[in-house]
């Protein structure tokens, strides 16, 4: 019996001693902590983050304007989005920390195409015998106006400071819970950089 015990504790020892010099070994050979990265990819891609950044538009707004000494009143619905193209932003890592850059806002006002989305009140010519018929492309220019005046009230009235500021809510609490780093996103323009473009009026 003594002797199996004797031999029972050197098998024991043995695995023992296996064990430490298996660890060693890994650890001696694992990468340099400096090497390690604790998320993959880049974060990765920040696209797909994109539309939980974006701020839909939908508003009917009044129309008045003249070309020459014809007028117009007519009432228009406008659709649009405040987004942010995050194709190109690249975070930075710093020890525990991740940096991150809003870009600037991407502000797309078009005209509704939904029925009775354009409706004309009244139209009126100064000249007593004129003809108070507007064309298309004088419409257009019109409404190219109106698009314009209100995108100068969005960023007047705070929307796009608003959606700015919910940007960077957003973004800080996705790449935290992506990454489990602390995350900083700062924002260089928070009232916004009036940087809107037009879609192509339709033809009525």
């Amino acid at each position: 019996m003594a002797k199996f015990i004797t031999i029972l504790r050197v098998a024991v020892v043995l695995c023992i001693l296996a064990i430490i010099a298996m660890t060693a070994y890994m650890w001696k050979t694992a990468p340099e902590p400096s090497r390690i990265r604790t998320y993959s990819a880049k974060v990765l891609d920040l696209s797909p983050m994109a539309r939980l950044c974006t701020l839909d538009i939908y508003e009917d707004v009044p129309v008045k304007g003249r070309v020459g000494k014809k007028h117009l009143v007519a009432r228009m619905t406008l659709n649009g989005s405040i987004t942010f193209d995050l194709d190109n932003v690249i975070p930075e890592e710093r020890g525990d920390t991740l940096r991150v850059t809003l870009p600037p806002e991407r502000v797309e006002i078009y005209e509704s195409t939904e029925p009775e989305s354009y409706i004309v009140i009244d139209t009126w010519n100064d000249a007593l015998f004129g003809s108070s018929t507007l064309t298309t492309s004088q419409e257009n220019a019109i409404k190219a106006k109106v698009k314009e005046n209100f995108c100068k009230k969005l960023y007047a009235r705070g929307d796009i400071a608003r959606a700015r500021a919910e940007a960077v809510r957003n973004l800080t609490a996705m790449l935290a819970g992506l990454t489990g780093k602390i995350v900083i996103v700062t924002d260089p323009t928070p009232c916004g950089t009036e940087n809107f473009i037009f879609a192509r009026p339709s033809e009525k």
